[in-house]
């Protein structure tokens, strides 16, 4: 069957075209940054039309020739997202049904028996709009999608990584409600097996695993997955959604726009009321343990993909002109820690090593090796790469809630020289962004004195050998 994908290079999009292509089907895909699908390289495999679901004429182009129609978009990046969706929904359905589509496929959401927030209300909104205006639909209606990379998983998985910090776990209080999660490789079976539907079908199904748990469940069933221990869930009252919002987006790798949206729909028990259009996957439905394992060991269409969202890895970085050669330069980098120090504010690293004990780490070791080589101990630090006259690449082992490194470069510019300094931290969930947050402004005054001092003792070495 000839299918287009609109929503590619998103979540589901992106493992559902390999899905596509493997079953036999010949696909088609809409989008707006063909970079980003050849980043997942598939861009050989499929053909690519480039245009916005705001371009009718794209939009008819894309769906001219094709024989299905996945719709797997949501504009929840701001205000207004659901006029948008609506107005997309309505183009994409009156040009499908002019191009002779026979078949379109909508993943939504489930939704409550009562009112519902503005997310899913807009999610039901689309369904209709295309059953109303565009050819047969299958609206495919899922909660919380588990695999790596999924906004609602890796929101799960943040506040999971809390239970590092002790064994009381606080949690919004609509985490008591129940939802029924779905693993992505379980969306994906649904999916393909609605383009099996008759004809004439066209109306909503709700998918799911067989699991129904409450949000605070989905938490601490991760965590102990994850080998985090089962933390205790506290309830915390929310009642400010967009200040809760700010701190998901500082948090977490979720945008406020799209995690004030996920945390309005906690508030309502999301469970399945039907069955899925054509039965259960091959095996019976994946359950929640089941999906999260698939997810931690990377397994299949749980695993990542290079678009996915995840943990950014945070940088600092320092670039300084430097009046002295390159081989100055590169004498005082080479010859920091130990005795010699790091060139910055004097004590610092002895108080950080100091503290570092208190929590049982190596504090600061004072400790030189004969000679820079990977695998070396360098005070707190482990060489991890040593390019001589060059670079110095060292890896933290003090304890962190991430991964902590400092690059140091020297390089050749003219008479002179110019030395960059990087530090980079990946975190370990929300300890870490909590941690690196907290640490700001003692990090960046310690490091800026760093970046001054390491070529000005470069200068003091070049001028002494003049003198």
């Amino acid at each position: 069957m000839r299918c287009l994908v609109i929503g590619a290079t998103g979540y589901v999009g992106a493992r559902l075209v390999p899905r596509l292509l493997d079953s036999g089907h010949a696909v088609r895909c809409l989008v707006r940054d063909p970079d980003k699908l050849a980043r997942l390289g598939r861009d050989d495999r499929v053909d690519v039309r480039i245009g916005d679901l705001g371009d009718a004429a794209a939009v008819a182009d894309a769906c001219s020739g094709v024989e299905a129609v996945f719709y797997l978009v949501h504009s929840m990046d701001g205000p207004a997202f659901a006029e948008r969706d609506r107005e997309a929904a309505s183009g994409l359905a009156r040009a499908a049904r002019a191009a002779g589509v026979g078949r379109v496929v909508y993943l939504g959401g489930l939704q409550p028996s009562g009112p519902a927030s503005a997310h899913l209300a807009s999610r039901h909104e689309v369904g209709e709009v295309l059953v109303a205006e565009g050819p047969p639909t299958a609206v495919l209606q899922a909660g919380i999608v588990v695999g790596s990379g999924s906004a609602s998983y890796e929101m799960i998985r943040q506040l999971a990584s809390l239970a590092r910090l002790g064994p009381v776990l606080p949690l919004p209080d609509r985490a008591w409600n129940r939802v029924q999660p779905i693993g992505i490789d379980d969306v994906l079976h649904h999916l393909v097996a609605a383009l099996r539907l008759a004809p004439e079908v066209s109306r909503a199904f709700d998918i799911g695993g067989p699991d129904v748990l409450t949000y605070r469940e989905l938490v601490t069933d991760y965590a102990e997955e994850a080998g985090l221990g089962r933390p205790l869930g506290l309830p915390v009252p929310v009642s400010l959604p967009r200040l809760t919002a700010r701190a998901a987006e500082a948090f977490t790798p979720v945008g406020r726009y799209l995690a004030g949206p996920l945390l309005e729909s906690m508030a309502h028990d999301l469970v399945c009321h039907g069955a899925p259009p054509d039965g259960p996957p091959p095996g019976g439905p994946t359950p929640y343990r089941e999906a999260v394992r698939r997810a931690l060991d990377g397994v299949g269409a749980a695993g990542r993909l290079p678009t996915d969202p995840g943990e950014p890895e945070l940088v600092e970085e320092h670039v300084e002109r430097v009046d002295a050669p390159v081989e100055e330069l590169w004498a005082v980098i080479e010859g920091l820690g130990g005795d010699q120090g790091w060139h910055t504010l004097p004590g610092v690293w002895e108080l950080r090593g100091a503290l570092d004990r208190l929590v049982g780490g190596i504090g600061a070791r004072r400790t030189r090796p004969e000679r820079l080589r990977p695998g070396a101990a360098l005070d707190w630090w482990r060489v991890e790469e040593v390019r001589p006259g060059r670079l110095l690449r060292l890896r933290a082992e003090m304890r962190l809630p991430g991964t902590a490194r400092l690059e140091l470069r020297a390089e050749p510019d003219g008479a002179g020289s110019r030395y960059l300094q990087r530090t980079t931290f990946r975190p370990h969930g929300l300890p870490g962004r909590a941690y690196w947050l907290a640490q700001l402004p003692a990090r960046r005054l310690v490091f800026a004195v760093m970046a001054r001092g390491v070529p000005a003792a470069a200068l003091s070495r070049a001028a002494a050998r003049r003198g």
